[in-house]
């Protein structure tokens, strides 16, 4: 649910409320074990980093990001966060 809320607040331009949504719904998927679900909502706030202009912070979840989704062989989400990773400005 908080995933869904966040994507909703990230495309009604409702950064902070995205940002803070994926958040809370990648501590929950953390705790679950879950890495997919953590690289994945980490795709949604490698754009909304960037939206904000905090493009180091960006970098650093795609890394992450990437990690996760290699740790599990999950090879669908790793190609979105490369997409993601490559929205960020030089």
């Amino acid at each position: 649910m908080l995933r869904h809320q966040g994507i909703a607040a990230h495309r009604s331009g409702r950064l902070d409320e995205a940002r803070e949504r994926l958040t809370e719904s990648s501590q929950l998927r953390r705790e679950l074990g879950s890495p997919a679900g953590v690289a994945s909502n980490q795709v949604g706030l490698i754009h909304i980093a960037v939206a904000q202009g905090r493009h180091d912070e960006a970098l650093a979840l795609a890394d992450e990001a990437r990690a996760l989704a290699e740790s599990c062989g999950a090879d669908r989400v790793a190609a979105h966060v490369e997409e993601a990773r490559a929205t960020i400005p030089a």
